[in-house]
């Protein structure tokens, strides 16, 4: 059904009415980054005539396309370096000024795209009455290697170019949501993995202060966010991938996507087995755009007022165990690897704080905990001092994830969130009958999730469920068949990382 027709800053967009929401899907938030553009910062879209439509998703970011991306398309995306394009769903495009929450979706900053379907806003959008945003961003090397200290003079790249994005794409939210019966000052991002981590780095960005209120960061890897010295070994070994030499940089803004593609994706493999636990891709502190590295600019002090809501999952490293190579450690060998690249001197202490766990089980729980739990323990710990903050972890397995071995693994939480059980990963999670007792859970955690939009605070208007975290309780709200709160979990484990050494 034809919905309403909104008019934006530059221009008018027709989307559709679906089931009592309104959608517009693809829409251009920033310039095509090609040609010209491409490894450049984004620049704002340009004043159209007449209506534009917006009713089909727009490219996915050019990427590796593995089978948990293929699988959650709905077939008519197409794949293209002209990207930069966002969708919206909202009960009404009217003056309410309700909360707008802005996805913004993970994948190791190489795969992803805001239009795979468990990231569809309709249900959220129309049980919590907010507009919901999903976005695109570049990947891989187009969005997230540093070339500014390798090309020659005259040759202009720029650096930090997903993230360069993300921040363009709150500026069009802030100037336009208005339109589609949202309230610009009233702003949540909110986003899974890499954007759990793209959550905690923007609360750091001085460009994206003043562009959003509330911050929820699901599954981050707080400190998978390098300086240039550490990133400029992933740029030179892609260079060598390409077999580009000095003097040879103008290749790189001509070269197909496709060698890009399959550039990044190899150098994603090497990394996984030559730094386990680290990203190929990511955030760098420029002492620019990004000033310092996030934990330590929290730790400063350097914040902004803005309420955080941060967890994990119970059994984040079970996916990853399933992957080849894996991203994260998930085996005693790359466990050992990453201590001696690390702090080899914390390996035995850290080792021993799993003991009474069985050996595979221990092995997971250290990469689990090196990569996102205790990062984003460190991560609450500090913003605490400062800012209102509330800690969970998501512990509910279906029959289906329990049978699958995979438990409360990571991403584990999306379906919860969105309530989008209809996805080709939702699907997964309820088969075998579990689909009332599933919903039961995500109206729980959709609700917090809604609460912490409107009111910068998870809890109901009536009354306190969940205790903010702080350091010296670490109160954390444990979602599962019945959610309970509970006082410093694994807070031997906790207790053994403090101080281990980390990439930067």
């Amino acid at each position: 059904m034809i919905g309403s027709i909104v008019t934006t800053v530059k221009g008018h967009l027709q989307g559709t009415m679906e089931n009592d929401i309104c959608v517009w899907r693809g829409v251009r938030y920033a310039k095509a980054p090609i040609d010209g553009l491409r490894f450049r910062s984004p620049e704002p879209v340009d004043n159209w005539s007449g209506v534009m439509d917006a009713v089909d998703f727009g490219p996915v970011p050019p990427q590796p396309m593995d089978r948990a991306v293929r699988t959650g398309m709905s077939g008519k995306e197409k794949m293209d370096e002209d990207c930069l394009f966002l969708n919206i769903w909202s009960p009404r495009a009217d003056d309410k000024k309700r909360p707008v929450m802005v996805w913004i979706p993970g994948g190791a900053y190489i795969t992803g795209a805001g239009s795979l379907d468990m990231y569809n806003g309709h249900l959220l959008a129309k049980n919590g009455d907010v507009v919901v945003v999903s976005i695109n961003y570049r990947l891989g090397a187009l969005g997230y290697l540093d070339f500014t200290e390798l090309a020659g003079e005259g040759e202009i790249f720029e650096n930090n170019l997903g993230l360069r994005d993300q921040v363009a794409c709150l500026k069009w939210v802030k100037k336009n949501i208005e339109a589609f019966g949202g309230d610009p000052d009233n702003v949540t991002i909110f986003g899974e993995s890499a954007g759990g981590n793209a959550v905690t780095t923007l609360l750091t960005v001085p460009s994206a202060r003043g562009l959003f209120k509330q911050a929820i960061a699901e599954s981050p890897a707080p400190t998978s966010v390098y300086g240039k010295g550490f990133a400029r070994q992933f740029s030179e070994r892609f260079l060598e991938i390409l077999g580009i030499g000095k003097g040879e940089f103008h290749r790189l803004k001509t070269l197909p996507v496709q060698e890009i593609v399959a550039a990044s994706h190899q150098l994603l493999q090497e990394n996984s087995q030559e730094m386990p636990g680290s990203l190929a891709f990511g955030p760098v502190v420029d002492g620019d755009f990004l000033p310092d590295y996030p934990l330590d600019s929290i730790r400063s002090g350097r914040t902004e007022g803005i309420p955080l809501l941060i967890g994990t999952n119970r059994d984040e490293a079970t996916l990853f165990d399933q992957m080849d190579p894996p991203l994260i450690p998930t085996n005693t060998a790359m466990i050992h690897k990453m201590f001696e690249n690390t702090d080899p001197k914390a390996k035995e202490r850290i080792t021993n704080a799993y003991t009474n766990y069985p050996e595979k089980e221990a092995v997971l729980g250290i990469g689990r905990d090196a990569t996102f739990h205790i990062p984003s323990v460190w991560y609450a710990e500090a913003y605490s001092r400062f800012e209102k903050t509330w800690m969970y972890r998501f512990d509910y397995k279906t029959a289906a994830m329990r049978i699958s071995k995979l438990g409360a693994t990571h991403g584990m939480e999306i379906p919860f969130a969105f309530q989008t059980f209809d996805s080709a990963f939702g699907k997964r999670i309820v088969s075998y009958g579990s689909r009332s007792a599933a919903l039961k859970v995500s109206h729980r955690m959709q609700g917090h999730w809604v609460n912490f939009a409107k009111y910068g605070n998870p809890n109901p208007p009536e009354g306190e469920i969940w205790p903010k975290y702080d350091e010296t309780n670490h109160y954390t709200l444990i979602f599962d068949k019945k959610d309970y709160i509970e006082k410093d979990p694994d807070g031997m484990i906790r207790l053994a990382w403090e101080g281990v050494g980390i990439y930067k």
